[in-house]
């Protein structure tokens, strides 16, 4: 069966975007609220990093914008912003946040990060999947990552170092992956044991690439040049 879709209107193109809402989801208790008060301060470093490699001015879409906080944190030097999130607590909390907040440029969709084929390739200046990836089953990766090359002429990932280095943030990286539950679990797991970033830019032939890694080297940032 068909899954359902949502129509929102795409201001800056002032035209209508027809997106994908993901098939039924069973929504994790620490989304939304919750992780915005326990993981999103954890994550200030990381949005410091990615707002140092944005161009002001620019176009940006944010596969897997969790609870916004990344846009908002680029509210001031993009000139549109646009998440999309599969999390229906998630996407209730990020919109209500970007309305509450102000955030003309900011727009948050609900729907599938990997089914965006009615935005126009080139649509965005930035394409960003940021501590998304770990999370989606192996045979969602690249999909999503070729949309993200379709969308925009620079992809910014961001997530796991691979292999992890054997110091204590690591074992609290792991051990906070496996409190998420069993499925987030196997899917990290997964992320690492099949190499991470690295593995899946080289296998989708990325061009270019700048590393940056951070937070005693567990995460690394990963753009194309």
């Amino acid at each position: 069966m068909r899954e359902m879709s949502l129509v929102v209107t795409y201001h800056r193109q002032n035209n209508v975007v027809e997106i994908w809402m993901p098939q039924k989801r069973k929504d994790h208790f620490y989304e939304g609220w919750l992780y915005h008060i326990l993981v999103d301060p954890l994550l200030r470093r990381v949005h410091r990093l990615v707002r140092s490699q944005v161009k002001p001015g620019s176009t940006l879409i944010d596969i897997g914008c969790g609870t916004g906080e990344l846009l908002f944190s680029l509210a001031d030097v993009c000139s549109e912003l646009v998440g999309v999130e599969t999390s229906k607590r998630m996407w209730s909390f990020a919109d209500r946040q970007a309305r509450a907040r102000g955030f003309n440029n900011v727009q948050i969709l609900f729907g599938d990060g990997a089914k965006l084929e009615n935005f126009l390739a080139g649509s965005f200046d930035y394409a960003i999947a940021c501590m998304v990836l770990h999370e989606m089953d192996a045979s969602q990766r690249l999909p999503l990552l070729k949309e993200m090359q379709r969308l925009a002429p620079h992809v910014i990932l961001v997530d796991y170092r691979v292999p992890p280095p054997a110091n204590l943030a690591a074992a609290m990286c792991r051990f906070i992956e496996r409190l998420a539950g069993r499925r987030h679990f196997r899917n990290y797991t997964s992320f690492i044991n099949n190499g991470g970033l690295l593995a899946l830019y080289e296998s989708f032939s990325l061009s270019g690439r700048m590393e940056i890694t951070l937070y005693s080297r567990c995460l690394h940032l990963v753009k194309t040049q």
